[in-house]
């Protein structure tokens, strides 16, 4: 049903009137205590919605749900941002804008959060954004407003807020270590006093005689306690280095800075006391030349090079590696040059470099003409000599047994003289013999008829003619006959035959004293001494010769 023009007019000049009565009803109301000139337009602007809303006929804007307002970001501290929000319903038959309004007697101005478009039947969260800037609790009036003029008195209202002192920040240098092969490493300890975790930017900055010389920013998010960190800043020319916290969106008690003292890392390398071996170096051998290094720094030196060049032309002439070496120490140092140049005398420059430092050392080197060569054998002596050694010996031992088994004794036992004595028949078989009678002792012996001469008598040790002519055999008897006078004239009894004897089977030869050994068992008999080729009657002792 369409409003008819009286409608109209009433509808339009509604409002109107309804603010003049609200502003007729200030002027007239008792003034009890004075008011700022915002909290004034605060009120006015409250008061004038409210009386915009209770003339309406109906409200678009309304609490869904809860009238209280909420706060994010408590427990809150001196310089965060809050966020108050609600959620307001549009129950209206057109689309409609609202948003928050704040004011304290705190702040200089209003706040006045995001306008946000609400549809007909639909809810929406309508939030502000301030910050505290005083600690303590603070009362904050809040309201939703809208251009169309229809949002309900339960959409305003007044919150407090506690505002906490501002968190603490602390920041110790806990170590610093400054090495050459490692670079510059500090520990670093950051204090978070309690509340909220907090975005920090740590800035480290590297200064060389108050000049800054290189920054590094590394961006963190602390909790409340204690944090440990670590930078590595390599190898810098600096002497002190300062740290410094900025926090990022939050507001800390102090703002931290802090300068640290370095120690940068020296080392004072050193050569000397250099000498060779030989003292006169050859031309084509080698030659060993030692020095002393040393490092008399405060640090440990890196892993360097140590060499030897020759002063007139810059020849290497031997090059090695040098292991890192500790502060306060020395240590000999070998090079060896492998083959020594034949140019005569040189001057020898050793150079050990470490990093950027290094030590230099010269040395005069004096040389010498090699030896004339002179003959040389084609083999080797020392394995000559040890050969002959070797031969000796063993011609010595070769000597020694063929000599024990010479000298050796006869055995008289059963086997060995059976065996001598079936080869001794054996070879009488192969050969014909004759029985002749020795004219001395009648002794029967067996010659070879072929054998023609003289032969001596086992027994009696007479000698006589075998196999001549008679005239020769008379000779031979006149001569046998005159050796038996002469010997019967030293010898009483030709005839008697030698003899040893003893108790065990041990016993001496009569002619040399040999001692042989012949067994009891086998006594007595003809023995024979190896020695000195004697014969004689073995015999038990008590037994007669």
């Amino acid at each position: 049903m369409s409003e008819g023009p009286e409608n109209h007019i009433l509808s339009s000049i509604g409002p109107l009137l309804a603010a003049m009565l609200a502003f007729s009803a200030s002027l007239a109301a008792p003034i009890h205590d004075p008011i700022s000139h915002d909290e004034e337009l605060f009120s006015d602007t409250l008061d004038f919605y409210s009386g915009l809303s209770s003339n309406s006929s109906g409200h678009s804007f309304v609490p869904a749900g809860s009238n209280e307002v909420a706060i994010v970001g408590e427990p809150a501290h001196l310089g965060d941002l809050l966020t108050a929000s609600i959620l307001v319903h549009n129950q209206g038959n057109s689309s409609g804008e609202v948003s928050m309004n704040l004011f304290s007697e705190n702040w200089s101005s209003n706040l006045s959060g995001e306008a946000v478009n609400i549809s007909p039947g639909s809810s929406r969260d309508v939030s502000a954004t301030f910050s505290l800037n005083t600690t303590g609790q603070i009362e904050i009036q809040w309201a939703i407003v809208s251009p169309s003029d229809s949002v309900s008195d339960d959409l305003s209202g007044t919150i407090v807020v506690e505002s906490l002192p501002p968190q603490a920040l602390g920041l110790i240098v806990e170590s610093e270590s400054w090495t050459l092969s490692d670079g510059l490493q500090i520990g670093i300890s950051v204090l978070l006093s309690d509340g909220h975790s907090r975005d920090v930017e740590i800035i480290a900055d590297l200064n060389n005689m108050g000049v800054l010389k290189a920054s590094q920013v590394h961006s963190a998010v602390l909790s409340p306690g204690i944090r440990d960190m670590s930078f590595d800043f390599g190898n810098p020319d600096v002497d002190s280095i300062s740290f410094s916290i900025l926090p990022v969106g939050w507001m800390p008690s102090e703002h931290i800075s802090v300068v640290h003292q370095l120690t940068p890392p020296t080392i004072s390398t050193s050569v000397s006391s250099c000498s060779t071996t030989p003292e006169i170096a050859i031309p084509g051998d080698s030659l060993v030349i030692e020095c002393v290094i040393a490092n008399s720094g405060i640090s440990e030196t890196l892993p360097g090079t140590i060499s030897a060049f020759r002063q007139s032309d810059g020849l290497i002439l031997s090059n090695s590696d040098t292991l890192p070496m500790s502060p306060g120490t020395e240590s000999n140092y070998p090079l060896i040059v492998p083959v020594w140049p034949d140019e005569g005398d040189a001057i020898v420059e050793i150079v050990w470099i470490s990093g950027d430092s290094s030590a230099m050392q010269s040395i005069q080197i004096q040389t010498r003409d090699p030896p004339a060569e002179g003959f040389k054998l084609p083999f080797d002596t020392s394995a000559a000599l040890l050969g002959s050694v070797i031969g000796l010996v063993v011609v010595m031992v070769v000597l020694a047994v063929w000599r024990v088994i010479s000298e050796k004794t006869p055995s008289t036992e059963e086997g060995s003289f059976k065996l001598r004595r079936e080869s001794r028949i054996e070879r009488r078989a192969e050969v014909q013999k004759m029985e002749v009678i020795c004219p001395s002792c009648e002794q029967r012996l067996s010659v070879p008829k072929s054998h023609v001469g003289a032969v001596k008598c086992p027994s009696c040790t007479n000698q006589f003619q075998v196999g001549v002519p008679d005239s020769a055999s008379e000779e031979l008897e006149e001569e046998t006959t005159e050796d038996e006078q002469e010997q019967t004239n030293q010898n009483p009894d030709p005839l008697k035959i030698l003899s040893s004897s003893s108790s065990e089977e041990i016993l001496s030869c009569p002619s040399c004293e040999q001692r042989l050994k012949v067994p009891m068992d086998r006594r007595p008999v003809m023995s024979r001494c190896p020695a000195c080729r004697a014969e004689f009657m073995a015999l038990n002792e008590g037994v007669p010769g």
